[in-house]
């Protein structure tokens, strides 16, 4: 397989179970290697940074996607209030994986990233309009 990356972030059928394969065997011995997205990348023809993502935003199977379980009202809160809270203490860029961490922490639910940018951009919309 030619393992250069790819422009286009659409992953085949074949890259994702060979991420999905890898990644539970990885999880499974105890995660003995720190970088397994760069060892995937000479496997399937992405970026490690792509793979990442998508393992984070759609493959991991632990992920409560969106569309399968919308946020709750208090999970809403609670990232309204946090991501608030960190651009008033900070000028720098929301950490999108702390508060990914921060939910399953307190909600038990592990949620796509994206899905919390999402979240979080309409909101601020809303409120930009107002």
């Amino acid at each position: 397989m030619d393992c250069q990356p790819k422009k286009l972030n659409r992953f085949d059928k074949e890259s994702e179970d060979t991420i999905l394969k890898y990644m539970n065997e990885w999880i499974d011995s105890g995660n003995p290697n720190r970088k397994p997205f760069a060892i995937l990348s000479t496997r399937i023809p992405y970026t490690p940074k792509q793979i990442s993502h998508y393992w984070a935003n759609k493959l991991n199977p632990r992920l409560c996607l969106n569309k399968n379980i919308p946020f709750s009202n208090d999970e809403k809160e609670f990232i309204f209030k946090w991501v608030k809270q960190h651009l008033k203490t900070s000028n720098k860029k929301v950490p999108w994986k702390t508060l990914q961490t921060k939910i399953l922490e307190d909600f038990g639910k592990l949620r796509a990233q994206n899905d919390i940018k999402n979240l979080w951009n309409i909101h601020k919309k809303k409120l930009d309009r107002w």
